[in-house]
């Protein structure tokens, strides 16, 4: 399929997160967005609507993992941003992470953790992502061309996808700094059902990046990264 320009936004949901609409909706009426996904995994319909959503509908709860490839599968967008039901951020957020992608020097873009303590007071910015990017809400919101989708193995139908995703690019991740965002997290995924499946994912995720780790490029380039900025921090007592 010829990608159209603009982005395809891919919102898996159970409908537990009180922000969906507006997470939704905020999405659809940002320009460089095309159409917005939602993958609802509930059995109740969306209580809204709006021309540029596209509502998948779920026969049972497929997971979040499965969601992100079936919402990839269908995208007819250039670009894909992957966003969680629960966290809100601003415009710039969309318009700076195009702005990254089609400059070519990353491959997947997503918040740091310091937006998430951001006022909005400064300039939007991006820098390298840090190697433990995934523990640190880089998974909220996610964004990467739909050529650069990688599809998560079956073994991982909850964690692990935005570890998957960020270590099969071709280029390094980007983590953006000085905006805004906010979200209450894991609002679905520390529900009970979902904790029980965390260590046999987590073994799994192991076993599927082993192969990986280390073999492009910019993996060793990261790791350097990070050992010459602890060591300013540590000059500096920062």
């Amino acid at each position: 399929m010829q990608a159209a320009a603009g982005f395809s936004v891919i919102i898996p949901t159970l409908q537990r997160a009180d922000g969906l609409q507006g997470v939704a909706l905020r999405c659809a009426r940002h320009p460089l967005v095309r159409e917005v996904l939602v993958i609802n995994n509930a059995p109740e319909p969306l209580p809204f609507t709006d021309p540029k959503l596209r509502v998948l509908q779920q026969e049972t709860n497929i997971f979040v993992n499965p969601a992100w490839n079936l919402g990839a599968r269908e995208a007819t967008g250039e670009l894909l941003a992957i966003v969680n039901d629960d966290v809100e951020f601003a415009d710039e957020a969309l318009t700076h992470a195009a702005r990254i992608l089609r400059r070519g020097l990353f491959g997947i873009v997503g918040p740091d953790l310091s937006t998430f303590h951001d006022d909005g007071s400064r300039r939007i910015s991006h820098r390298l992502a840090r190697h433990d990017a995934p523990t640190r809400r880089f998974g909220t919101f996610m964004c990467l061309r739909r050529s650069d989708y990688v599809p998560i193995p079956d073994e991982l139908q909850i964690w692990g996808g935005d570890d998957w995703l960020i270590a099969n690019q071709r280029r390094p991740p980007a983590a953006l700094i000085r905006t805004p965002f906010r979200t209450d997290m894991s609002t679905t995924t520390r529900a009970a059902e979902f904790q029980r499946r965390f260590d046999a994912e987590q073994e799994a995720l192991r076993t599927l990046l082993a192969p990986i780790r280390g073999r492009r490029w910019w993996h060793r380039a990261q790791h350097a990264h990070e050992v010459v900025r602890n060591a300013i921090h540590r000059r500096t007592d920062r």
